[in-house]
């Protein structure tokens, strides 16, 4: 999947990947239940490679992610 995005775009969705990536970790913390606990971390992870992957483009023209 190709995905376009103009710089604006790209930085709004890494603002938005960042914000998530907080909320999990609190979540993270909180949660008791084994299994719960590790979906949570699978998230992050799938949410920190994605932010990794955003963060050189943010400054470009047009995004392809």
């Amino acid at each position: 999947m190709l995905l376009e995005l103009s710089n604006d775009e790209s930085r709004v969705l890494k603002d938005a990947v960042d914000s998530s990536l907080q909320t999990l970790l609190a979540e993270i913390a909180r949660t008791d239940q084994r299994e719960h606990k590790e979906a949570l971390r699978q998230r992050h992870d799938r949410l920190a490679a994605l932010q990794r992957r955003l963060e050189p483009m943010v400054e470009s023209e047009q995004v392809y992610a």
